[in-house]
This record gives C-alpha cells, structure tokens and sequence, in this order.
C-alpha cells in the first residue's frame, strides 16, 4: 500500500493476493507473497486498508503487516474527494541458520540476529475527480531501530529509513469502452538515489486491460490481465531489468500473478 491516504477511496472494496519471483537463476532468489484489501466505509465517509506479506531471500526473510485508515473529504459536486490517511505497520527480520554456509554458521555477528521486530508508523493524502488522481506519502516516519545485539563488543543496529512517495494519474476515455490511465511515481529514500516511474494502462470494457511502465534505469514492466468472472480478475506481469544483473545471466526478470476478488458487483479494475 502506498498512500495510506488513498485507503477506501475508490469504493471498490476488494481482496487480492499475488506471488512474486525474482531472477530466478539464482539460488535463493527473491521471493514475495502478498495479501491486501481495500474497504469503504460510507457511514463514517472513511475508508481501511490492510497488506500482509512475506520476503523471501536466501536464508533471510521478512514478514510485515500494514493497516491503513483514512478520512474521506467529499467535495459538493460529488466528484471531488480527498482522503487523509495514517498507516502503522509491523515487520519481522529473520535468518534461518540452517541455510547458511558452514563457514559462516560461527560467524558472531550472526549470533543474536535470528528473529528481530520492529514498528513504524506512515500518513499520506490522495485527491481524485474520477479522472486525475494526486498522492503525496511519507512512509517508516519513526525511523524504527532494529537492534541485532553486540556480540563483537560493537552495536550494530539496522534503520527503517523514511520514504516518500509522490503519484499522480489521469483518467483518458478513448471512447465507450477503452480508457487509457498514464501515470508516473516519484520515490525518494534518504543516502539513495531518487527513483522515477512512468507507465500507462489501457482497459477494455472492464474485462481486459494492458500496460507498460518504466523505472528509469532499471527495469521495464510489461502486464496484463483480464476478468475470469464478474467479481474476480487475473494479472500477470514481467519486469525487463536494464541493469548488469540482465547482462550476466538469463532468468534474471521477475514474474508477478496476482487475484483480485472485487465484493461489489461492477467495480472498476482501475
């Protein structure tokens, strides 16, 4: 979940879940399983979100929890709405020892770090009108410590480093049945690179839809989907990586299947 701000907006309410492989020539390659829902909550004009999900890499691991709430501002044309939104999230950081190499089973640093918790906390605001849609988030706001003990006699203590997020897309009707929605996302993460990405999805009577995006210098990402029944859909997506990693090796895309189940009749994809 991005913008907690956005929670409950698109009235749409939804479960989804997704599964997602990394370069997978790779032994110990990224894994990631998602579960996340979207709900509005009319008679309090206000909205709730959750994401549950699990990393996978190697011998580490990293399971977190997001729950979003946000207020809803209707505006009196009924188009406007602004949403404000918090968000507290809990993770868990894990080594499983037994996949370790030998030759670092005794490694002191390693020691203490098996399983390690940590909580944080984010806001975010969200506007749309149905056809241009604005978000601005700050996420990890507190900056969480996560303490993996001192067996070398020094402390060493990862961070939860701040992220902001800025999102913007506009709504194009092509005609009866085909819209078109480009948008682009600005990530910015203290002693990191700023990250850009622009994209656009085309959609076909609600019951197909495409895209293509683009993290600058990175990857590019191809997907599509398409509704298998009135209230459930199924997307598949690919990223194309432009880094060494894609120069060195074959396998080295990522591969993403995701199921939406919409509990309104009718909601839209997007």
């Amino acid at each position: 979940m991005i913008n907690p701000g956005a929670a409950g907006i698109a009235n749409k309410d939804m479960i989804g879940l997704s599964y997602r492989n990394m370069w997978s020539s790779f032994p110990g390659n990224p894994t990631t399983y998602m579960i996340y829902g979207d709900f509005n909550i009319p008679k309090m004009n206000s909205g709730v979100g959750a994401y549950l999900y699990r990393d996978q890499t190697g011998p580490t691991s990293r399971t977190g929890l997001q729950l979003a709430f946000s207020k809803h501002i209707l505006g009196q044309n009924g188009r406007d709405k602004f949403g404000l939104g918090i968000e507290i999230r809990g993770l868990q950081y894990a080594i499983d020892k037994s996949k370790l190499s030998a030759s670092l089973e005794d490694d002191p640093v390693l020691a203490g770090a098996e399983n390690k918790f940590a909580f944080d906390a984010g806001a975010g605001a969200y506007y749309t009108n149905g056809k241009i849609s604005l978000g601005a988030a700050a996420s990890q706001l507190i900056e969480s410590k996560i303490d993996f003990g001192n067996p070398t006699g020094t402390d060493i203590r990862g961070k939860l480093y701040r992220h902001y997020t800025f999102t913007a897309n506009y709504k194009i009707q092509t005609g009866d049945d085909i819209y078109i929605i480009p948008n682009g996302m600005v990530r910015l993460v203290e002693h990191a690179p700023a990250e850009y990405e622009l994209g656009a999805l085309m959609n076909y009577k609600e019951k197909i839809w495409w895209g293509l995006g683009w993290r600058f210098n990175q990857f590019w990402t191809l997907q599509a989907g398409v509704k298998i029944l009135q209230r459930m859909g199924l997307t598949y997506s690919y990223d194309i990586y432009q880094t060494p990693i894609d120069v060195f090796t074959a396998g080295s895309g990522a591969h993403e299947i995701g199921l939406r189940f919409d509990l309104k009749k009718g909601s839209p994809q997007f």
